[in-house]
């Protein structure tokens, strides 16, 4: 963490001195969420989700399960924000992206296309940038009473190889399985997954959401869930 709060004049962004969260209130209470509306999670899924409760249970956190309908909409407007932006790098990826680059980029705008049409306006862009603001106070608020969250990284396991470039319905369960990584980052907070298992041969894990500048929480929260799952790599080849 200090190496990444450290001054760079090659960082555009870099603020100075960026005040840590104050500590959460304990006995800290952790939302659970199963499902953000996008997509249901598979029952591998659902049973890490448990598996990370029980361990957040056992040294103490208070574990409610919740829901969490802001994330579906991040999700939708990171096809629009994300995507008109990317948009005008599409010449680049024309003239140097291999066939599967371009095959994703063509898929993803498909699945756009369904919510923002083929070319979003400009209205649009700049009416989703002031909706992006609202969600941003909305989710704070919420991690007010639930300093942690509690939540799939993807609604499904591992998907197979190219599943992005197979057909715009493959990137369209994809995309949604994955809502909630496309979703927390357009509203800027910070999240990380942690490990909690194999099945079917293939990982599970979790991710934890916490509140701007509060770093501290989910680490500590990792930890304790890192500690009882136990390590699981490397993985055994299939």
């Amino acid at each position: 963490m200090r190496a990444l709060n450290d001054f760079s004049h090659r960082d555009p962004a870099f603020v100075p001195g960026a005040r840590a969260a104050t500590r959460p209130d304990r006995p800290l209470r952790v939302g659970l969420v199963r499902d953000l509306g996008v997509a249901a999670p598979t029952a591998e899924v659902n049973a890490s989700l448990d598996q990370a409760a029980d361990h957040l249970r056992d040294v103490g956190y208070v574990v409610e399960e919740i829901e969490l309908p802001v994330l579906a909409e991040a999700f939708r407007l990171w096809y629009l924000l994300c995507m008109e932006e990317f948009r005008l790098a599409m010449p680049m990826v024309n003239e140097v992206g291999d066939q599967g680059m371009q095959k994703a980029a063509e898929h993803y705008y498909a699945v756009a296309a369904e919510w923002w049409g083929e070319r979003p306006t400009l209205e649009q862009f700049i009416t989703g940038y002031a909706r992006r603001g609202t969600l941003i106070r909305q989710l704070g608020e919420i991690l007010e009473s639930y300093p942690l969250i509690v939540l799939p990284v993807s609604s499904e396991q591992a998907f197979e190889q190219d599943a992005d470039i197979a057909s715009v319905e493959s990137m369209r369960r994809l995309t949604a399985a994955q809502a909630s990584m496309m979703a927390i980052p357009v509203l800027g907070f910070p999240a990380m997954s942690v490990p909690t298992g194999v099945a079917n041969g293939l990982p599970t894990g979790v991710q934890l959401l916490g509140r701007r500048f509060d770093e501290e929480t989910l680490l500590e929260a990792a930890t304790v869930i890192e500690t009882r799952a136990g390590t699981f790599t490397p993985i055994d080849p299939r």
